[in-house]
């Protein structure tokens, strides 16, 4: 069960945080693993060492997922070098913490291009790798945000909001092709990504109690998810979105 050998994956933004903890559920389950970052190489290459020593083959690629032109080219390296692609991990994403009434139109687009455009045309490249094999995995990370709105971050809950329906409309579009989409929603998962508001020990205490299970996630919590999703075992779900909160949005 949940064997993942001969598949290979791609997940965006897996130089740190939730996106490496995916990439190396992903490798202990069997797949080969390409990983990406926009400009952080050295930590991509340290993510590619652990994941090399488990003995799967694992490679790097860069690119700025809000440059469409750099998309294109990544995937047309994938195509050269794989000529296909059996899991799409959708992660990399930008955060900014603005209130609404200082929002700028380019710290809007900023967000946008990168959380809802740039996962658009992942989605897309990836899928036509996967309609010659009647098979594929699309897993789209997302955020509880995309459920509750967050003061100083209209525009990143706008994002998510726009992945929601990424998710279920890719999933109604290409399940013909036997390719599922589903999205996972994170909720407060520690990580260099928000660890400046939750260094704040008061924060981060106010952050906790607000959790039934009284802890914050932890990017393993994702990463087992998501390699689930990308089994044989998953193959009847599509169009859902997984909920990982500790239960906070209760």
């Amino acid at each position: 069960m949940f064997s993942l050998k001969g598949k290979t994956a791609l997940v965006t933004g897996s130089s740190r945080g939730i996106g490496r903890a995916i990439a190396k559920s992903l490798a202990e389950a069997g797949a080969d693993v390409i990983l990406h970052c926009r400009n952080n190489i050295s930590e991509c290459l340290n993510v590619q060492k652990e994941i090399l020593e488990l003995g799967v083959k694992c490679e790097y690629m860069a690119a700025d997922i809000s440059k469409p032109e750099e998309i294109e080219r990544m995937f047309n390296r994938i195509k050269e070098t794989y000529g296909h692609l059996d899991i799409m991990v959708n992660n990399a994403a930008v955060l900014t913490r603005t209130p609404f009434l200082e929002l700028t139109i380019d710290e809007w687009n900023l967000v946008m291009e990168t959380n809802a455009r740039g996962y658009f045309l992942c989605m897309q490249n990836a899928a036509k790798l996967m309609i010659d094999k009647k098979c594929g995995r699309i897993i789209n990370i997302s955020s509880i945000s995309q459920y509750e709105a967050a003061v100083n971050r209209t525009h990143y809950c706008a994002s998510k909001g726009a992945i929601g329906m990424l998710t279920k409309s890719g999933a109604l579009e290409l399940a013909p092709y036997g390719i599922t989409v589903n999205a996972v929603l994170p909720g407060s998962i520690h990580t260099d990504f928000n660890n400046d508001v939750l260094s704040d020990p008061e924060f981060y205490e106010a952050c906790r109690n607000g959790i039934p299970l009284k802890r914050l996630g932890k990017p393993d919590d994702i990463g087992g998810v998501v390699t689930f999703l990308a089994t044989d075992e998953a193959s009847y779900i599509t169009g859902a979105e997984i909920v990982v909160d500790g239960g906070k949005l209760l």
